[in-house]
């Protein structure tokens, strides 16, 4: 990608200011080891550290710098929760799978804040609590609904926010309602990911960037990963890749598709402006399809806004012009603000909507964030390592969901234009009968 859109935006992520990603070094591959982990993302790191504390030897590759992919370009948000709602999963699963599918998002969230903090990881983390709006009446009627069940079953921290109540947490007029997650927060993606790696290595996993795996063969058994460095001989092959996943695996590849999310960020607007329009410094997201994501820098200077600009690739430029209206919808008040980043990375959805955990075909793997990944993924990749120790430890709620394959697919996301064009209409439609249903 290059540096620079055409209108002079930086095309690369605003988290890369202060995290840069790591320019390619001589790496000498072992012959063999334990564990070869592919994909040095959040996932493929925590495994790493669990694995190489356990004294296995581990080597991690990874196909560009470690965590160039969707690790150091998210929006940095973390929460407890997956694409589907408490009551649609008690409706789809019955109320005890339902209790354990919510159970497992919230010990993502309570692992990653516990990991931040025992190891010291300085990923700018954030306990200032999520707040959803509610686009239309019937979504904050069911936003209601999940909210009483939540806090019924689990205690969870959540206040209920009328239209008055979203007006003191956001100097704008988009939302009929909301709800407030208290135990939500944000943190800094590419430092986490930054500290993971360090941490990685002072375990004594090898971590190889600019190491792009072509194959992985059975060899009796072992499994001989092929990389462009050369091949490692591996006990254990671990797949991580989730968005990025390609013809290395490609069993897994065909289970999982690529969406991409955009992003900006303002240049800087000084903290006040900044309070003036998010006075709590919330992470704030949205129920329409579009799903506008936005929230404060870390440091409290900038607004930072992503979302569907499209459902598959296009150029950054057209992107930022799209976000840049998206985000003097919400804030007139900063049609002068000038944008300095934009930046793309992609999400890896399934067919259940929830993570992928398990082994197939001797592979290990835990993928498929769905759009929820910062806090899911890093307690996956413990558990997944839990799991090739042998530890009772590393069952997770996920483990019994089939983790399919798409029909007609290959790996290759042929109709995501067709998706965007779907979800556009299916946001002016449910806008339309909304106001006038």
């Amino acid at each position: 990608m290059s540096s620079k859109t055409s209108a002079g935006i930086f095309g690369k992520p605003y988290w890369w200011e202060a995290a840069p990603r790591e320019s390619p070094t001589e790496v000498a591959l072992p012959v063999k080891c334990d564990v070869a982990i592919i994909g040095a993302g959040y996932t493929g790191l925590v495994a790493a550290l669990t694995l190489a504390r356990a004294g296995r030897s581990v080597v991690v590759f990874d196909s560009t710098a470690p965590g160039d992919g969707a690790s150091s370009r998210s929006g940095g948000m973390i929460g407890h929760g997956h694409r589907r709602s408490y009551v649609e999963l008690t409706e789809r699963f019955g109320p005890e799978k339902a209790k354990d599918l919510v159970r497992e998002g919230i010990a993502s969230l309570d692992f990653l804040k516990a990991l931040i903090t025992d190891e010291k990881i300085d990923a700018q983390l954030q306990l200032c609590g999520r707040m959803r709006g509610a686009w239309t009446d019937g979504d904050f009627a069911s936003m209601r609904r999940d909210a009483e069940a939540l806090k019924r079953d689990f205690a969870m921290p959540i206040e209920v926010l009328t239209k008055a109540d979203v007006g003191r947490e956001m100097m704008a007029d988009c939302y009929v309602g909301g709800l407030l997650f208290g135990a939500h927060g944000g943190v800094h993606p590419a430092r986490l990911h930054q500290g993971l790696l360090q941490k990685a290595r002072e375990a004594g996993a090898l971590v190889a960037g600019y190491t792009p795996v072509s194959a992985v063969n059975r060899e009796s058994n072992n499994t001989v990963v092929q990389t462009a460095r050369g091949s490692v001989v591996a006990s254990e092959v671990v797949a991580t890749t989730n968005a990025y996943s390609g013809r290395a695996t490609p069993a897994l590849a065909r289970c999982l598709v690529a969406i991409p999310s955009f992003l900006i960020a303002t240049e800087p607007l000084g903290q006040s402006r900044v309070r003036s329009l998010i006075p709590n410094g919330r992470m704030i997201v949205e129920t329409r399809s579009k799903h506008r994501y936005y929230r404060p820098s870390p440091d409290g200077t900038r607004v930072l806004l992503g979302g569907r600009a499209a459902l598959h690739p296009i150029h950054l430029d057209v992107a930022s012009r799209w976000l840049k209206r998206e985000l003097c919808a919400i804030f007139p008040s900063l049609e002068e603000a000038r944008v300095s980043h934009a930046w793309t990375g992609n999400v890896a959805m399934t067919r259940s909507d929830f993570p992928a955990i398990g082994q197939r075909d001797r592979i290990w793997y835990a993928l498929g964030c769905n759009g929820s990944g910062v806090a899911m993924m890093p307690h996956l990749g413990r558990k997944l390592a839990l799991k090739i120790l042998g530890q009772r430890e590393g069952r997770t709620a996920f483990d019994d969901i089939p983790f399919t394959a798409i029909p007609l697919y290959d790996g290759t996301p042929w109709f995501r234009p067709l998706m965007t064009w779907w979800f556009r209409a299916g946001d002016m439609l449910h806008s339309h009968w909304s106001q006038h249903g």
